[in-house]
């Protein structure tokens, strides 16, 4: 059973949050952070984020030291769970992505949020998928 607490971002919201802070994925953070929702990840998901966040691409946002402080900061209001096992079959149209499915469906979360198609138009029984405003508009934050 999921719990509608639980929730599972891709990285795509983490990096969105940081390149638009008063965008809706900065206000889902800050809605994670007033504990309105468990938001939960994994190391390889804490890896990437980190590995996206080093990208030179970023430093009109933010500096190297800025992005591993957000990233330690992410530690500090996240529920950190076991990588997922690997899958057998392909579930999206890219493998890289079928790891957030796996994970919000080992965490038993109720929502995996993301901003990629690949994600978004998923269909598996249990999982709800919803792009970051829709999460948002469902939490009544429009």
């Amino acid at each position: 059973m999921n719990d509608p607490r639980r929730i599972v971002f891709d990285t795509n919201v983490f990096v969105a949050a940081v390149t638009s802070r008063e965008g809706v994925s900065a206000r889902l953070l800050l809605a994670a952070r007033a504990g309105r929702f468990q938001l939960v990840v994994s190391p390889v998901l804490l890896d990437e984020l980190s590995d996206v966040l080093d990208r030179p691409k970023f430093r009109r946002y933010l500096s190297i030291e800025d992005a591993h402080r957000f990233v330690d900061a992410i530690r500090e209001v996240v529920v950190v769970v076991d990588d997922p096992p690997e899958g057998d079959d392909p579930i999206t149209d890219d493998p890289d992505d079928d790891f957030l499915v796996l994970l919000a469906e080992a965490a038993s979360a109720a929502v995996l949020v993301s901003g990629d198609p690949d994600l978004t138009t998923v269909q598996r029984p249990g999982l709800v998928v919803m792009t970051p405003r829709a999460f948002l508009e469902a939490l009544g934050d429009t």
